[in-house]
């Protein structure tokens, strides 16, 4: 059956098959990220429901207070990096070949520190 078409209508199909992959991957993506975060509420809802409910905190509010039903606790994600570089491994040259080519190269060596905080919007 195949093998008297032509040509153009395998790649038809071809194009039309990709395009419903592409769809179909899409959406799933989509999908996945939307279960994840409420995934990641979820477990943020049961740790911040752990423990002593009478535990007062910094601001005077006990945990009682910061508790909500479902989805609607905001998470916030901060991150701070430090980097520095060492100067005196700084290197940057130019390369001539023959015809004219150039080649550029630098070559440093970092450290980088990091920090990240992830936030609870209680109000």
């Amino acid at each position: 059956m195949f093998l008297t078409r032509k040509a153009q209508s395998t790649a038809e199909y071809a194009i039309t098959l990709g395009l419903v992959v592409a769809v179909a991957a899409g959406f799933l993506s989509v999908a996945l990220k939307g279960g994840i975060r409420d995934k990641s509420t979820q477990a943020v809802n049961f740790l911040s429901s752990s423990g002593s409910s009478q535990a007062i905190g910094e601001d005077g509010k006990t945990l009682d207070q910061y508790l909500t039903s479902g989805s609607d606790q905001s998470l916030y994600t901060q991150d701070l990096r430090k980097t520095t570089v060492d100067k005196g491994t700084f290197v940057d040259k130019s390369i001539l070949h023959k015809g004219g080519k150039e080649d550029k190269e630098q070559v440093q060596k970092t450290s980088t520190s990091a920090v990240s905080i992830e936030t609870l919007d209680a109000n």
